[in-house]
């Protein structure tokens, strides 16, 4: 009788936390762990300095033997060049196609639309190996092109360059300022426009007083994700810049790791830089964005209008063709032919013609089999596994009063400016003396850290749109939390975790920073794949893996753009 009343008294004593609650705080604890324990743990590593002892303390010594490294110097003095002409290339050619398609008539501009967009899905890295093809010395196919044309023995291109690194990474990135720009376009009110034309101003004079200001915080926003993107992207300066000893930042990560004996003070200094240089770009950002006022959608209705250019509209249709032919058609065709050929001399020959690269990458290589085997395990289930943490972590920022909210808001935006590289390196010290080192698990966490505020702002964005009386309506009814999850809120949201299902998918299967340190003999992804390819292989099989990853990619966009397209129509 008496253990029953103790039994009793505990249960009433015990906290009545709802299970909604539970589920959002043990998801918030889990993101925010795996996104601020590697960054702790980089930082407590740059700090460590080993004594005379040999014992480890807090010291500023890795800051000071890294500023005394000249090759430390050169590598920051080209991956400031690089983001800053990346960034301006990007930014130019991104605006000017944005406007273009949302605010002329430009002919054609729906299937522009898609072609601009296409860029954004296929890998950087791909792009750089696809423009070596293009523009090596000797045996670049327009190299050989333009010689055949004049007949002239010269190489008018040579992509090994920081000219070379900016044009690629400019090429690949300008889609992100596209997209960006053309969702501010398209909210715009025209009588804004209308305003200025009707005063007696010009098209361009509108375009830069008028338009341009107003979409300016997509702008900013775009120019800030773009030059912490090229800053620290690793791909591009892999392939192009270090053959011909042009260090970046995250190449010198890599460098120093990838010794006989890995210098990790030197690597995570490295990287807290990195990161700190990115963070300073997004406060200049925040500073700017918040000190000024940019309303331009109120509650007066509009109809979408466009801007008649005449005869320009063929010079604009021309600059969107050529967009598309340097950023899609060319690289892909680069590749293709060199897929197709035995040994590749500068042009196609059909003496050389073979399909030995695909049937060796698709059948007799273990390591090309295992790795697009493992990057659709992490693909499959890392967007998974991502979208549903999205869902439940944005049902705590937006829907909950969760102590803290606001700062799990912020510590999930946080990956979004700290690069791959970076945050690779702190998994890679974590795991590093635990069974976790070099499987799939790991790799699947550092994914998710990297890439899941991407599918958190495409899950946030339809949340927002959605009234919460509609959940609160199912669990007033009496359903549990998991059937309301599962019955009310995962088919209001279907859209964005639909988006977010995709693009964490494609970000997965192309993922090359956070796999090239995490990965060991039997969890090669096809990206670590591919470059083992460049290193051993020759460039048909290089590149005939490439088209494979390049196409399984395009098939997954064109078949969620298919299914939704239908699913509006009905």
């Amino acid at each position: 009788m008496l253990s029953e009343v103790m039994i009793e008294r505990k249960r009433s004593t015990w906290p009545n936390i709802p299970s909604d609650r539970i589920v959002q705080i043990l998801a918030s604890v889990f993101v925010c762990a795996i996104i601020l324990l590697p960054m702790g743990v980089i930082l407590q590593q740059a700090l460590s300095v080993e004594g005379l002892d040999g014992t480890k303390e807090l010291g500023l010594g890795n800051f000071a033997r890294a500023f005394q490294t000249p090759v430390f110097l050169d590598a920051v003095t080209n991956t400031i060049l690089i983001s800053t002409g990346t960034t301006l290339l990007a930014s130019l050619v991104g605006v000017s196609l944005a406007w273009f398609v949302t605010r002329t008539d430009l002919p054609g501009r729906r299937l522009l639309h898609v072609c601009n967009t296409i860029p954004f899905y296929l890998s950087p890295f791909i792009g750089a190996i696809a423009w070596t093809y293009l523009t090596a010395p000797r045996v670049g196919l327009l190299n050989v092109a333009v010689n055949s044309f004049l007949g002239v023995s010269a190489n008018p291109f040579n992509i090994y360059s920081l000219f070379g690194i900016m044009w690629v990474q400019g090429i690949f990135f300008a889609p992100v300022v596209y997209i960006m720009t053309c969702a501010a376009l398209q909210q715009m009110d025209p009588s804004l426009e209308e305003s200025s034309r009707s005063c007696g101003r010009g098209i361009v004079y509108t375009m830069l007083r008028v338009t341009l200001p107003l979409a300016m915080p997509s702008i900013l926003s775009s120019v800030i994700l773009t030059f912490v993107a090229s800053a620290g992207e690793f791909g591009v300066p892999l392939t192009i810049g270090v053959p011909r000893n042009i260090e970046t930042v995250s190449t010198q990560i890599f460098e120093v790791l990838q010794r006989a004996q890995p210098d990790y003070g030197m690597a995570a200094t490295l990287g807290s830089l990195l990161g700190a240089a990115t963070i300073v770009c997004v406060l200049f950002y925040r500073h700017m964005i918040l000190r000024r006022n940019y309303i331009t959608l109120t509650g007066k209705g509009f109809r979408p209008s466009t801007l008649r250019l005449g005869s320009w509209r063929w010079l604009g249709f021309a600059l969107n063709i050529a967009f598309c032919l340097v950023a899609v058609v060319l690289p892909l065709v680069a590749l293709a032919l060199q897929s197709f050929q035995n040994i590749w001399l500068g042009s196609f020959k059909w003496a050389q013609f073979t399909l030995s690269n695909y049937t060796y990458v698709i059948f007799e290589n273990e390591v090309t089999i295992r790795g697009f085997e493992n990057s659709l395990i992490l693909a499959l289930v890392g967007a998974t596994v991502g979208v549903l943490l999205s869902v439940i972590i944005a049902q705590t920022i937006y829907r909950s009063r969760l102590p803290g909210h606001r700062l799990i808001d912020v510590v999930t935006s946080l990956p979004v400016g700290i690069p791959g590289i970076v945050l690779s390196m702190g998994f890679l010290l974590i795991s590093l003396r635990s069974p976790l080192y070099g499987t799939l698990v790991v790799m699947l966490i550092a994914y998710l850290s990297r890439d899941l505020p991407l599918g958190l702002r495409s899950v946030s964005g339809v949340m927002l749109s959605v009234s919460p009386e509609l959940e609160e309506a199912s669990r007033s009814c009496g359903a549990a939390y998991s059937r309301t999850f599962r019955r009310v809120t995962l088919p209001l949201l279907r859209p964005g975790i639909l988006a977010g299902w995709v693009l964490l998918f494609v970000l997965f299967l192309r993922e090359l920073p956070m796999s090239i340190l995490l990965w060991k003999p039997g969890t090669e992804v096809t990206s670590v794949a591919l470059w083992q390819l460049l290193e051993h292989a020759t460039s048909g099989k290089a590149a005939a893996y490439a088209m494979l990853q390049s196409f399984v990619i395009l098939g997954v966009v064109v078949i969620f753009q298919f299914a939704t397209k239908t699913s509006r129509e009905k």
